[in-house]
Order: structure tokens, then C-alpha cells, then sequence
């Protein structure tokens, strides 16, 4: 996803460190955290006796969909692949997204403003290598392509790649907003995009999102 003006942005990553926000506090009672596990089914009874050492009934049990933990004021926390948390708008819809390890969750006003977030194991290639380099085949493949930056920097610890970009699209100019970081073989990813014009409203969500994303 990167550069149309690639001339100096693939010849290093600029270097910033990211100082990312505390979880919030806790006010009040804590909330409901929503799982996104579509293949998941959700047993109404037992199963079956075959594996049974007892002859009884296996009663199977699904991972955990709810988590109580705090989170932001018209939020929901949401569970995605790679064991990632994080936070998205309230009333979103959550669906598969296209590429490994990734969800999107989308404004049910707005098709064109959505959210992603995933993780998939991380590629043989370097974390700032790799992002050059599909940046750089992204931006031959957008028109109207505009870098706005990429930096190395650090999240939570972890060496991380920050990318922002604007490009144009059928319903008009896009803006985007991502970050990427590893984590014990597995990449994590955060991502936000709307149109332009709606890029003023969409960054806070994408910021809002670092400050609540594990790991």
C-alpha cells in the first residue's frame, strides 16, 4: 500500500519513536468485549460419548467471546485473528476481510469508512523491507498516489512501521492511515481509511485504536 513519489521514501524509513498512550481507567462497571469467530459454531448441547474415557457426553467448549475489560466511551472491544484486542466504533460491522489474518469493521452510514485489524505470521522478509517493498507495488498500482510518510518507529516496545497515504479511487480521493509491528513470529496490523473529506473523524478512531491494541 505505498508510494507514488517513492523517490526518498524507500531509501531509508525515518525514525520516530511512538510513546503510545496507557490503557484507559476503568470507569465503572466493566464492558462486553465482542469476538469475531465465524467458523467458531456454538455447541446448544453435548456432542458426542466416541472420545470419552467416561462414556459420558463431551459438552464442547468454545474459546471465550466475551472478555471483560474496559474500553472507550461509544466503543466495542473486538477479538481479532493472531490473537489481537482492540477497540472499534460502536454498531460497526464486523466481517472477513480480503488477506491473511484480517478483519474489517465497517460504518454501517458509510461502506466507504472502515476499520481493519488482524495478524498473521510474519513474513521471512524484515518488517521495514517488506513495507518498502509492497509499498512501492502498491503505489504503481494506484493513481494519484501520494506518500505521506513512512517511518520506522517503536510501539509498545516492539519495532513497528508506521504508513499513511492518499490516493485516487472510483468514488473519489481516499485517504489511509496503518501500522504494523511483530510480535513472537506473528504481525499485527491496525488499519483506517475513508474518503478525504471524512479523514478529519476517521484518524481519531485509527488513534483510538493504538491506545487499546494488544498485544
Amino acid at each position: 500500500m505505498l508510494v507514488t513519489a517513492y523517490v526518498a521514501a524507500s531509501s531509508v524509513l525515518g525514525a520516530t519513536l511512538l510513546a503510545a498512550p496507557p490503557a484507559p481507567e476503568a470507569t465503572g462497571l466493566p464492558r462486553t468485549t465482542y469476538v469475531y469467530e465465524p467458523s467458531a459454531p456454538t455447541p446448544s448441547g453435548p456432542s458426542s460419548t466416541a472420545d470419552s474415557p467416561t462414556g459420558r457426553p463431551l459438552i464442547t467448549t468454545p474459546s471465550p467471546s466475551m472478555v471483560a475489560l474496559p474500553i472507550p466511551e461509544g466503543y466495542q472491544r473486538v477479538a481479532g485473528p493472531g490473537g489481537l484486542l482492540t477497540t472499534v466504533p460502536k454498531g460497526w460491522t464486523i466481517t472477513r476481510s480480503t488477506g491473511p489474518g484480517s478483519v474489517q469493521a465497517t460504518d454501517p452510514d458509510d461502506p466507504d469508512r472502515f476499520v481493519r485489524y488482524g495478524g498473521a505470521p510474519s513474513p521471512a522478509e524484515g518488517l521495514n523491507e517488506s513495507h518498502v517493498d509492497y509499498a512501492k507495488q502498491f503505489a504503481a498500482s494506484k493513481p494519484g498516489y501520494t506518500s505521506i510518510r513512512l517511518d520506522a518507529l517503536s510501539y509498545r516496545g516492539v519495532p513497528a512501521v508506521e504508513w499513511e497515504f492518499a490516493h485516487d479511487a472510483p468514488g473519489g480521493r481516499r485517504h489511509a492511515k496503518s501500522l504494523y509491528w511483530r510480535v513472537d513470529g506473528t504481525e499485527f496490523f491496525i488499519y483506517a481509511a475513508s474518503s478525504t473529506d471524512r479523514w478529519s473523524e476517521t484518524e481519531p478512531i485509527y488513534r483510538t485504536m493504538m491506545r487499546n491494541t494488544e498485544p
